[in-house]
């Protein structure tokens, strides 16, 4: 059991560096091949005319005239001491901006996921309570155009309507958490969607299971079956891609940010590749890459554990 469990720490470590580091050497591949380099824009930021010189002189103090694999050797080993450098926009640490902004993504991003977690479990036991009714089928039609439709068309319309067209909410003047709810709800809708069918599955095949038919037997209603027995199991059961789907609103966020006009990672991540600021561009990166292998690899262990208890309890 130890030396399983060691060797499957060892694995997903192996992964997570082998994930970053393909990450990030990408990132820096695109960079390199990007028409505009980071010394051509941050010379029109700065200068109103410039000279070829002065550009090489950029060029030359940035370390964009060395090799791709020098320049990214470079950067990992100052990522290592945790020095990101300096952002090419404002001259603030990079580092320091990047908490800033992760701070902001992650309060979005956990927000909805309570949301998600709530609505899941409301309309997935809907949807139980209704799979034999026309209801239903409502629900399901709901439910698949929640899916389908993407984040930043649900915060662009949220914005039109409460916000332009009836006024109800004037989302630049919120503060506090109440700032992040619009972001958090437009992301959570599609989470919702999903799994919301899959709890209902998961209730009904959980239902017909061999310990709730005993438990019938013994009396007891299916309403006391389904809360104390069955919906537990299946929300267990959806506990690892559940934490996926964070890792998926993570990585969504971006666009949603840039909507809401939330500083935050994403938010980040778009002004860092308009403005060519290539350390916070590789920085943000990193960070974010980071977090969605650590959800993915959360996730990995739980439906391990839970795929043990299974074993045990069917050996049982």
């Amino acid at each position: 059991m130890k030396r399983l469990l060691h060797s499957f720490t060892v694995r997903k470590i192996m992964e997570l560096l082998l994930t970053l580091l393909i990450v990030t050497f990408l990132s820096f591949l695109l960079v390199k091949l990007s028409p505009v380099d980071a010394a051509e824009a941050y010379a029109r930021r700065t200068f109103m005319l410039y000279t070829p010189e002065q550009l090489d002189e950029l060029r030359e103090e940035m370390g964009l005239n060395q090799p791709l694999l020098v320049q990214y050797g470079t950067w990992v080993r100052d990522a290592l001491h945790l020095d990101f450098g300096t952002s090419l926009v404002n001259g603030r640490s990079v580092l320091g901006e990047v908490s800033r902004a992760m701070g902001v993504t992650l309060s979005i991003v956990l927000m909805a996921a309570v949301i998600e977690a709530v609505g899941i479990l409301l309309v997935g036991s809907l949807c139980y309570w209704c799979r034999q009714k026309w209801a239903h089928l409502l629900l399901v039609f709901v439910c698949i155009v929640g899916v389908s439709i993407p984040p930043f068309f649900l915060a662009s319309s949220f914005l039109d309507v409460f916000a332009v067209r009836f006024g109800w909410l004037s989302v630049a003047s919120s503060t506090g958490l109440m700032r992040y709810l619009p972001a958090a709800i437009c992301l959570a809708i599609g989470g919702i969607a999903l799994y919301s069918q899959l709890l209902s599955q998961n209730i009904v095949r959980e239902m017909n299971e061999d310990y709730a038919v005993y438990a019938r037997c013994r009396g007891l209603s299916d309403m006391r079956i389904l809360w104390t027995h069955a919906l537990p199991h299946a929300l267990a059961g959806l506990a690892p891609s559940f934490l996926q789907m964070v890792g998926i609103s993570l990585a969504g966020s971006a666009i949603v940010e840039k909507i809401f006009s939330l500083p935050g990672l994403g938010y980040s991540i778009v002004d860092s590749v308009l403005y060519r600021d290539t350390p916070m561009i590789h920085a943000t990166i990193l960070f974010l890459a980071f977090f969605l292998v650590i959800c993915n690899t959360v996730s990995d262990i739980l439906q391990r554990i839970f795929q043990r208890g299974h074993a045990e309890g069917v050996s049982q």
